[in-house]
């Protein structure tokens, strides 16, 4: 079990795993309720049964087709029920009172639904308990550690001459090499298509907090960092070089990258 998060709702303190996780026993009781009187519920099993099934795990299906042929109320029926919804993975039992960790602990995406069944205001509570417990499990740090570097590293080519003359073709601009300057329009382009395409947010604000003037963003990335930028380039510039003008070269870049937003950049160029 993961390191257990006790977290206070209306003077009660309620236990959550680093992961999402919830002791179902320890809220039920609260109410005046057991967990396993929810998790022998018929839809409670086809639910569970569908999850697993969204995750490729279909094996429970059948079973659960043959149990509803019995008689629901029979402890035949109870029995093997509850013994399918634990094979699924969503739910897991620890051996213990529930104030030392032991109980019925529900997967993420049950709690939800089982808070509704013990009280709504309670179920909208655990909702956004487990929605910041999951967000501080990707914490941005982690990202920064494996996306750049601890140190800045010397100056290399990175972005080919071939990437710019793409971006040149397609913005209707002209080349003639980094040492006669390159329109304002390829730092726009490189900054939404590249940058911000292989670096989160605030990863993307840490590296250009770190970076002097002098500076590339490229030469404060770690050599995972480095890797996805190369591939992003090669991306970017096969788009560019095979795209009719720049609103097809927008339009494509869209469909082919995670990014949302406008679809034009604003552009504010001259041809040379």
């Amino acid at each position: 079990m993961s390191n257990v998060l006790k977290i206070d709702f209306s003077g009660q303190a309620y236990s959550f795993t680093d992961a999402g996780w919830f002791n179902a026993t320890e809220a039920a009781k609260r109410f005046g309720k057991e967990p396993f009187d929810w998790l022998n519920q018929r839809d409670t099993v086809a639910y569970v049964c569908a999850l697993a099934k969204r995750q490729s795990n279909s094996d429970f299906v059948q079973e659960l087709k043959e149990i509803n042929n019995l008689d629901g109320k029979s402890a035949v029926s109870r029995a093997r029920l509850l013994a399918l919804v634990k094979k699924t993975g969503f739910v897991r039992t620890r051996a213990g009172a529930p104030e030392t960790g032991g109980g019925t602990w529900l997967h993420p995406k049950l709690a939800i639904i089982f808070a509704r069944w013990l009280d709504i205001d309670f179920a909208i509570w655990c909702d956004e308990q487990i929605d910041s417990i999951v967000r501080a499990s990707y914490e941005p740090p982690n990202m920064i550690k494996l996306l750049l570097a601890d140190t800045v590293s010397e100056w290399e080519l990175r972005f080919p001459p071939s990437y710019y003359q793409a971006l040149a073709k397609v913005t209707k601009t002209n080349y003639k090499g980094h040492s006669h300057g390159t329109p304002s329009v390829f730092g726009q382009i490189t900054l939404k298509w590249i940058y911000s395409e292989i670096l989160p947010p605030d990863v993307l604000a840490e590296v250009k907090a770190r970076k002097k003037d002098s500076e590339k963003m490229h030469q404060w990335l770690s050599k995972g960092g480095e890797k996805q930028l190369d591939q992003q380039i090669t991306k970017i510039e096969v788009i560019a070089s095979s795209s009719v003008d720049y609103d097809d070269f927008a339009a494509r870049c869209m469909q082919s990258c995670k990014a949302t937003g406008q679809l034009h950049l604003v552009l504010s160029m001259q041809s040379n």
